[in-house]
């Protein structure tokens, strides 16, 4: 068996370090008290759609520093505020994400990344990431952590910010529509979340392997 080289493991250990600080405010509040609130946040609107709409646009936005859970927020903006409610604010939420995300990894996780790579090795895995950005991004838009940490690494490789999102609007538009039209009950959506998750590994899978 091949041993991994030095650029793989450094290349590992990167996208560990971004996991880990995307995942700490999850850790420091815990999931279930993170979803109490958010249902608490956006159910105190009642059937104001326009106002839960916005509610929902502002958690997905804060969604890669603060503790939300984006798969959650969609599917109560559409059981609440109706399935159009749900798909736009959704799709705009998750983008402003993106852009929150990016601007993360550009100016903080970015100044970190000389110290696992040369120059030489940033400049090569950053033309790596473009010529599967599209593919990455989409597949990994709906599993919790790594959509984030996918955001954030591309940036901080040096992607502009510009392409990292029209590459994720699309995606986030698909994610949103999922959700939004499985808000009818919990298990519906517990079956779209685990279905687009695997789906969404095969396609990663298969695409990748074309790409290279």
């Amino acid at each position: 068996m091949k041993a991994p080289s030095i650029t793989s493991v450094k290349a590992t250990l990167f996208v560990v370090l971004v996991i880990a600080l995307v995942s700490i405010p999850f850790v420091i509040m815990g999931e279930e008290r993170s979803t109490e609130l958010t249902r608490s946040l956006l159910e105190s609107q009642g059937q104001r759609a326009g106002a839960m709409t916005m509610i929902a646009i502002g958690l997905l936005a804060a969604d890669s520093i603060a503790p939300v859970p984006a798969t959650i927020v969609i599917w109560i903006l559409a059981n609440r505020g109706g399935v159009p409610a749900g798909i736009v604010g959704g799709t705009i939420g998750m983008s402003l994400g993106v852009l929150a995300a990016a601007w993360i990894g550009r100016t903080a996780v970015g100044r970190l990344a000389p110290k696992f790579f040369p120059d030489t090795e940033i400049v090569r895995l950053r033309d790596l990431l473009q010529s599967r950005l599209m593919i990455t991004l989409a597949c990994l838009r709906s599993v919790p952590v790594l959509a984030e940490t996918s955001v954030i690494a591309a940036a901080a490789m040096g992607i502009p910010v510009g392409r990292i999102f029209r590459a994720a609007l699309l995606p986030n538009f698909i994610v949103a529509v999922i959700y939004s039209v499985a808000s009818d009950s919990w298990q519906t959506a517990l079956a779209a979340f685990v279905a687009t998750m695997v789906v969404s590994y095969v396609l990663w899978r298969w695409l990748g392997q074309r790409a290279a």
